[in-house]
């Protein structure tokens, strides 16, 4: 993985295209200040699978703790996902 990285001045003036790339390439691209990383652009489905994973860690350490009710309830679950009832 290619990581390109651009000053936030700069990619200020850019967002549009660089948005565009993500998108399409799937590559991110770092922002900076001072030469320093300060957030990085990605694309939808990489932040969904970011969000995934640190939902699944959580999980796993409730787990591990063995605190009761570490997950959610199905019907919960599906109106977290769908917005309702799911039918």
């Amino acid at each position: 993985m290619t990581e390109s990285s651009f000053p936030i001045a700069e990619a200020g003036h850019r967002l549009g295209v660089l948005v565009r790339e993500v998108g399409a390439s799937g590559e991110p691209v770092a922002l900076t200040e001072e030469g320093r990383t300060v957030a990085v652009l990605v694309s939808a489905a990489d932040f969904l699978e970011l969000q995934e994973l640190r939902a699944l860690a959580a999980y796993r350490e409730r787990q591990a703790l063995g605190e009761e009710g570490a997950g959610v309830p199905h019907s919960e679950a599906v109106q977290r996902v769908f917005g309702g009832d799911g039918t």
